[in-house]
């Protein structure tokens, strides 16, 4: 900008001789070239380097809710949902059931099975009863032909007693495996409070494994909430923070939870204040880097490229200028100026809007 600036002059004075050059040669007055420069001062909102306190701080946002809640969904899939027994606003108490999906086929194959079972189990008694029988008769005084007639039938009863275990033992192995899954259609509150966003889409579906169901809410401890991921960062159980709401009222406040799952910082109040609504909005700020007594200038005043850092200043002849300088921290609302700007000197902030 400058070499411009100095450009455009030269310009003008190779003008000016050239004009007085050809009066003295003609012996005619010609008009002189007159340039004038505008004072643009008033268009610009100008700014004072000056010193101050350079800060980077991060913000994290925080609300006020209840910390006990819990979402609820099925850990199993494949299943269509049937049943939903509450309805949104409902008081519920831990290990209430909430909702089932439907497993009627495999509660009917626990039942058929459950009464194989107990045929198998008489069946594998009166075996055993036979077979010890036959085992007392093998023990006393028999002929050769009657005694191997009876281990012929010993060995056919042990070969029914395996049959009749088998059968049982796979039966349990399968009501097992029923009674898992019949289990997971179950849907308990997990603490007791109010039901609520309950999802009424997935009735009649067979929702994926996860898929949110109904919420559960319990207010009875409410406190400043953070799902922010820096907060996971940044604070750690015992830190103390202040919590601004606005200019006028903020809290001070101790983390009590960082949950690193639940991906949620909690913050109580060191001192409760039972006025607080609930879904009130706090910001927190947290201080990551500092210069003391520095020169200073706003960030709206400083601009940067990849390799330039620069100002605007005007020259005493009302033109604006580009100047490069040297910045040191970039704070939140100040920038460290390190060289090329001295205390006081002004620099411009932003344009004003003279002109409608």
């Amino acid at each position: 900008m400058k070499h411009k600036t100095l450009k455009k002059l030269a310009c003008f004075s190779a003008l000016i001789l050239l004009t007085s050059a050809l009066s003295g040669c003609s012996g005619e007055e010609v008009p002189r070239l007159s340039i004038s420069s505008e004072d643009v001062s008033e268009d610009y909102s100008m700014v004072d380097v000056d010193y101050g306190d350079v800060v980077l701080e991060e913000t994290i946002s925080c609300l006020y809710s209840q910390i006990n809640e819990e979402n609820l969904a099925f850990n199993i899939e494949k299943r269509e949902l049937t049943h939903i027994y509450v309805t949104d606003g409902d008081k519920v108490t831990a290990g209430q059931l909430v909702a089932k999906l439907n497993v009627d086929d495999l509660e009917k194959k626990l039942r058929d099975n459950e009464d194989l079972i107990a045929q198998d189990e008489l069946l594998i008694d009166e075996t055993n009863k036979l077979i010890d029988y036959y085992e007392g008769l093998l023990r006393g005084s028999i002929g050769l032909k009657r005694r191997e007639e009876i281990e012929f039938k010993v060995s056919n009863a042990r070969q029914e007693l395996d049959v009749y275990e088998n059968e049982k033992n796979d039966c349990e192995r399968e009501n097992n495996e029923f009674a898992d899954i019949i289990e997971k259609s179950k849907l308990y509150a997990g603490i007791d409070g109010t039901v609520s966003n309950i999802n009424k889409s997935l009735i009649g579906t067979k929702p994926s494994k996860g898929s949110t169901v109904m919420r559960i809410i319990n207010t009875d401890h409410c406190s400043f909430v953070s799902r922010d991921k820096e907060a996971l960062v940044y604070f750690k159980v015992g830190d103390p923070v202040r919590i601004d709401i606005s200019e006028e009222k903020s809290y001070n406040a101790t983390v009590i939870e960082v949950d690193t799952v639940g991906e949620r910082v909690i913050m109580d109040l060191d001192e409760p204040d039972y006025s607080i609504k609930m879904s009130t909005r706090g910001t927190i700020n947290i201080e990551l880097e500092r210069a003391d007594n520095v020169l200073t200038l706003p960030r709206e005043a400083v601009h940067t490229t990849e390799d330039l850092t620069y100002v605007y200043i005007l020259t005493d002849s009302g033109v604006r200028e580009l100047k490069e300088i040297e910045a040191g921290l970039m704070g939140t609302k100040l920038v460290e100026i390190k060289s090329g700007l001295l205390p006081y000197e002004q620099v411009i902030l932003r344009k004003t809007r003279r002109y409608s």
